[in-house]
């Protein structure tokens, strides 16, 4: 894969991203499917989706690690075995045996998504995640309203089927992008230990931040389907529902794609905060409506404050290992959130869920004040020193 010059986006990069981080953002639609192809009870949903996180959050894992050692041809053929995984998944009846296809899937997407986003977030941090959320989000919309179409046509077997097109074309980017997956080895910047020195207590708060931010998103995402259907709100509501808010998240990426943020980062995660919970009041009324516009302030708010919170991290260290983790925080959000959500609804019903996507978005909210602290904490510091030191 070629690699850009300058502050250009490693589009290739961004491609392979996209596509590896895809299945999140048609959840809703795909946990709807597979319940009409296995019978599977909504209750059930979060841990399926808790199955692909997991698998999902060890290959991140792993790739953060070692991402430099693994093989190119390791990367291909995690995109094979996706691919088998996401073809087997209709076809798979044995509940255990589906949650074991379903983490495969997630192991193989996991390993692509953190050394791709890595890659791409080289040059541009904000710019790059901005761009994999735009690209993502206008891919699920398609998803979103395609799913639905074919399952009516040739069943929701074949539809589900369809999603093998996802890591097959993951595998094509990979066999044709040599460059995505072996990034070559940077030497730092001058002075670059010393800025990783000033800045690592900001980069860990930025990152906590986001982790909080995708676990709160995805706690609320998983059972927003499963919620609607309580409340008698049709699949194809659901459907279009997600199609605008993937409309609405990708217009939202493109607008948080530049580098300066202009609303201070702890506001952007109060008004996130507030748009996350939004779901949860529009389904306890059953409206199909409010359902709809809670579910695009969902996106608005979650596309936003993690694309910014994403980009504070990665900015805030030259650290290529802690880029890596960056992405890789993003995979256990995605675990974190499903797995909670369904103990605290198993726990205390809906409003377990409820208590714990606020304490969740709370803590986050506060992660995002401690970095900004601390970087106010580190001007006035630094600038006092500079002024003594010119001649």
């Amino acid at each position: 894969m070629l690699r850009s010059s300058g502050d250009r986006l490693i589009l290739p990069a961004v491609l392979l991203a996209c596509i590896s981080c895809l299945q999140p953002g048609i959840d809703p639609v795909f946990l709807t499917l597979l319940s009409s192809v296995h019978g599977l009870a909504p209750d059930f949903h979060g841990w399926i989706v808790t199955a692909t996180q997991s698998g999902m959050a060890i290959g991140s894992l792993l790739t953060w690690r070692w991402g430099t050692r693994i093989p190119r041809d390791a990367f291909a053929l995690a995109a094979g075995f996706a691919a088998v995984a996401a073809l087997a998944t209709p076809h798979t009846a044995p509940f255990m045996v589906l949650l074991t296809v379903r983490a495969l899937y997630g192991g193989a997407m996991g390993m692509l998504y953190t050394q791709a986003m890595s890659n791409a977030a080289l040059n541009r941090p904000h710019g790059a995640y901005g761009a994999v959320f735009l690209c993502q989000l206008m891919l699920s919309t398609g998803i979103a309203i395609g799913l639905p179409a074919i399952s009516t046509v040739a069943g929701p077997t074949m539809a589900l089927s369809a999603l093998a097109a996802a890591p097959l074309g993951a595998l094509l980017l990979v066999a044709f992008s040599t460059r995505s997956t072996a990034p070559p080895q940077h030497s730092p910047k001058p002075g670059a230990a010393q800025v990783h020195e000033n800045t690592t207590l900001r980069a860990w708060a930025s990152a906590s931040a986001t982790l909080l931010f995708i676990c709160s998103t995805m706690m609320i995402w998983t059972f927003s389907g499963a919620l609607a259907v309580k409340a008698g709100i049709s699949e194809t509501v659901i459907g279009q529902a997600v199609a605008l808010g993937s409309l609405a998240g990708a217009a939202t990426a493109f607008l948080v794609m530049r580098e300066r943020s202009v609303v201070p980062p702890p506001l952007t995660g109060v008004l996130a905060g507030l748009a996350l919970l939004s779901p949860i009041a529009a389904t306890s009324t059953g409206n199909a409506e409010m359902f709809i516009v809670a579910i695009v302030l969902l996106n608005i708010g979650s596309t936003a404050i993690i694309v910014r919170t994403s980009g504070l991290a990665s900015a805030a260290s030259q650290d290529s290992l802690f880029r890596r983790f960056v992405a890789c925080t993003h995979a256990l959000g995605m675990i974190m959130g499903p797995l909670t959500g369904s103990l605290a609804t198993g726990l205390f019903g809906d409003v377990g869920l409820l208590v714990a996507a606020v304490m969740a978005i709370a803590a986050a909210c506060l992660m995002l004040l401690f970095a900004e602290a601390h970087s106010l904490r580190m001007r006035l510091w630094t600038k006092p020193r500079e002024a003594l030191q010119q001649p």
